[in-house]
This record gives structure tokens, sequence and C-alpha cells, in this order.
């Protein structure tokens, strides 16, 4: 990714709150607060940084706090200094050790597969048998 603002990228710096729905194309990075519904394909939550709302993205890295929950389509990270509480939904989740988890965890599919099976149900904790590969 480019270094300096990259086109479709939404950056909230420590310090400044920002309140509504935000549709961002490809990556936002909250270091300060954002109050609403965050859209985007990437999402980096840094350690200074609060969503007071909820996370719909496809990659994200949780190191601050998110109070409603997120909704990942591929993977969630969650660090050791993160705070999440609400329904987190997730296809794909690695959580380091002293990481705070509050609410449901369900496990959904980061892709739809072409014969329609789907684990969109509260299925928490399950992934697919690896054996299923071939």
């Amino acid at each position: 990714m480019n270094d300096n603002n990259p086109k479709g990228s939404l950056f909230v710096g420590e310090g400044v709150v920002v309140k509504g729905t935000f549709e961002v194309p490809e990556m936002a990075v909250v270091a300060g607060l954002v109050e609403g519904e965050l859209n985007t394909k990437e999402v980096l939550v840094d350690t200074t940084g609060i969503v007071n709302g909820r996370i719909n993205a496809e990659v994200v890295e949780i190191r601050g706090e998110v109070t409603q929950g997120l909704h990942v389509t591929n993977h969630l990270n969650v660090r050791s200094s993160a705070k999440i509480t609400g329904l987190t939904q997730y296809a794909e989740m690695s959580v380091e050790k002293g990481a705070k988890l509050s609410g449901e965890l369900r496990v959904i599919d980061s892709a739809p597969a072409a014969s329609g099976y789907s684990t969109s149900s509260a299925q928490s904790y399950q992934s697919s048998d690896p054996s299923d590969d071939e």
C-alpha cells in the first residue's frame, strides 16, 4: 500500500472525532474516535483508536477498542491491546494473549461456496474440515 494518502482511504488521527456512516473503498486507519458505522475493505484500529459503532470489512486488525462488534469476511487479527464488545462475526480470527473480547462470536463464510454450503449460522469456534480440500 502507498505510504502517503492512498486513494480511497481514510485516516482518523489521534484526537480527531468523526460521526456518521463511512463508506471507504480501500483502507481505514483509526487512531482517533469514530462514532458510527465503518464499511471498508481493510481496517486498522490503532491502540489509541476507538470505534463506537460497527465495522464491516474484509480484513481487520484491532489494537484499540470496538464497542458494537464486527463483521469480517476474511481475517480478523485481535492484538493484545484490543478490547472488543458486541457481536463479532468472522471468517478467520487470530487473537493475541491479553486481548479482551466480550459478546458473541460467530464464524461466517469468507466467500460463498459453489455448492451453496453456508456456515453463517451461529457455529462459534468451528471451521471447515481440512480433509475436505480435495
